[in-house]
């Protein structure tokens, strides 16, 4: 009798085990990780992973290779990273897999890199949905390399990557919301382990693993941001979607296999718009920051654990914004916030405290309104960086803040991308471990992809304006070898006819040394001509272009 009873026993306790799984949240990671960068050839290392949604059992992936982890509680995970994890540059993908269908959280990149004291970006544009808004990156076909979504027009435009950091088109998906979406979000809402997409409206686009997306699943619900997370702690991917009209967030529960239940509204305060997710005030459940488009705060809605919400409490930011940015930029394992302000030329950045409130907000200027953004480590030195755009003054310029580590930032360095800049994603795109940016460009239904570069061509635009036909204007540009060892020239070159080039360059540019290259433009006839000058080095991420643009105009008739 005593046999069966503890025969009895391991099969109760063997159940409950396996019932604890079968209700593992889905894990969700803070950045920035602990560290987050690191040289080329180092030794193996401890990694600490905050967030929540962590359980006994739960273990931290390597490139989608499990690592030894050790479970400390349900907000922080150590592994050991393999000596051969870091042997290269490149880009690590780490993620958290909970036992049973508790799924994988979102993949955090860790560079290995060694810091890069000047950086610059190289630009390839690429058309997608017009009136493109909304930018996201993951490997949507599952061969190790990024991919990017961009959203726009009712439509979802998908190109694949390569591990050069070059991007083929691979098909447009109907969102089926009738509407210009300028929201999108990636997330695995069927468990099924393929990246899925969700676009602000709500549709749902379920991935086939091969970069293809199956027909929208349209619960109507929110008219502004989109986000994802395990609200309920159920182990499915829930959403959370803002009206910005009815000043409420509507959160729609997921059931595990892509669709959700009818949508459940909570209070936000005066036109929400975008969102992030986290864990504000340490108990184990996501919490929502939510920027506002009415009010000069952001509104914190903390969690109660079972998919429902507190009543928001505000924090004041310097202006009105439509996204906000949760991370942790001080390093003390509480999440803080950045809130660009559409309505003054600020972002602001709030610590947390670690209880859901917040430190007043310190705003640092960029000289313009600022709408969209993100947080990454960009120059691999360990502290998080932030990425600006300015949609609304400079047409075509991003800004990147870089941290001090304590939660302050320098003055903003600017660079050129697309005209009317929104939102970014970030990925090492041509796997050589410095980190690269996608930045959607609205009204030109086109994505900028910037791969951080070792070569610095400023300005990266020459735009000569109104030249009279048979008339001619030069522009200067100056290229600067970053790198610690000589660069190699292969070729400087520009095909359109109506620009040529004279460059003092050679055969090589020494290391932290510069030279000019020049370009006359000389329009044959009216009209508008673009054109880029094609560096071809030995440096990474070769071909450089700079970006030239200018317009003929016809030659006046004189009066007798």
């Amino acid at each position: 009798m005593k046999k069966h009873a503890t025969l009895l026993g391991v099969v109760l306790l063997g159940f409950v085990s396996v019932l604890s799984y079968a209700q593992a949240p889905v894990p969700f990671v803070n950045q920035p990780l602990v560290p987050d960068a690191i040289a080329p050839g180092s030794a193996g290392f401890e990694l600490t992973l905050n967030g929540t949604g962590f359980v006994t059992g739960s273990v931290v992936n390597w490139n989608g290779s499990a690592r030894a982890t050790t479970f400390v509680s349900s907000s922080r995970l150590t592994a050991a990273i393999l000596p051969s994890d870091i042997a290269k540059p490149g880009s690590g993908r780490v993620t958290v897999v909970n036992p049973g269908v508790g799924g994988v959280s979102t993949a955090i990149p860790f560079e290995v890199t060694k810091p890069i004291s000047v950086f610059t970006f190289n630009r390839t544009d690429y058309a997608v949905a017009n009136a493109c808004p909304s930018v996201v990156a993951a490997d949507f076909n599952g061969d190790g390399n990024m991919d990017i979504a961009g959203v726009g027009s009712d439509k979802v435009s998908v190109y694949l990557g390569n591990d050069r950091g070059r991007f083929r088109y691979r098909g447009d998906y109907s969102t089926g919301t009738g509407d210009d979406s300028d929201a999108l979000v990636v997330g695995d809402f069927n468990g099924d382990g393929k990246p899925d997409l969700a676009v602000r409206g709500v549709s749902v686009l379920l991935g086939n693993g091969d970069g293809s997306f199956q027909p929208p699943l349209v619960y109507p619900a929110g008219n502004r941001g989109v986000a994802v997370g395990d609200f309920n702690g159920d182990g499915k991917l829930d959403i959370a979607a803002p009206d910005g009209n009815a000043g409420v967030v509507y959160i729609l529960l997921g059931n595990g296999d892509g669709t959700f239940q009818k949508p459940v509204s909570y209070a936000t305060g005066s036109g929400p718009y975008d969102m992030a997710v986290g864990d504000f005030n340490g108990d184990g459940k996501l919490d929502l920051a939510i920027a506002l488009q009415g009010e000069e705060a952001v509104s914190i809605l903390l969690g109660n654990g079972d998919g429902s919400f507190q009543s928001p409490v505000q924090s004041a930011t310097a202006g009105t914004s439509e996204d906000v940015y949760a991370a942790d930029l001080n390093g003390d394992g509480v999440l803080d916030l950045i809130v660009p302000s559409q309505s003054s030329p600020e972002v602001s950045v709030l610590l947390g405290n670690g209880d859901g409130t917040f430190r007043p907000h310190v705003d640092y200027s960029t000289g313009a309104e600022v709408s969209r953004g993100g947080v990454a480590d960009v120059n691999g030195d360990g502290k998080l960086d932030v990425v600006l755009t300015t949609w609304f003054s400079d047409k075509n310029r991003f800004f990147v803040l870089l941290g001090n580590g304590d939660g302050t930032f320098h003055k903003p360095r600017v660079y050129t991308t697309g005209t009317l800049p929104l939102g970014i994603a970030f990925g090492d795109f041509n796997n050589d471990g410095i980190l690269d940016l996608v930045i959607a460009n609205q009204p030109l239904g086109e994505v900028s992809v910037m791969l951080g570069a070792e070569v610095e061509l400023r300005p990266d635009t020459l735009d000569f304006g109104n030249i009279s036909v048979g008339k001619n204007a030069s522009l200067s540009t100056k290229l600067t070898n970053i790198r610690k060892e000589s660069l190699e020239i292969t070729s400087i070159t520009v095909q359109e006819g109506a620009f040529s080039q004279i460059n003092n360059c050679g055969n090589s540019v020494g290391p932290g040394m510069s030279c000019t290259i020049t370009v006359t433009f000389t329009p044959p006839t009216a009209g508008s001509f673009i054109a880029p000058v094609v560096v071809r080095d030995k440096a990474t991420g070769s071909p450089q272009r700079v970006f030239l643009r200018g317009h003929g105009s016809a030659t006046m008739a004189k009066r007798n």
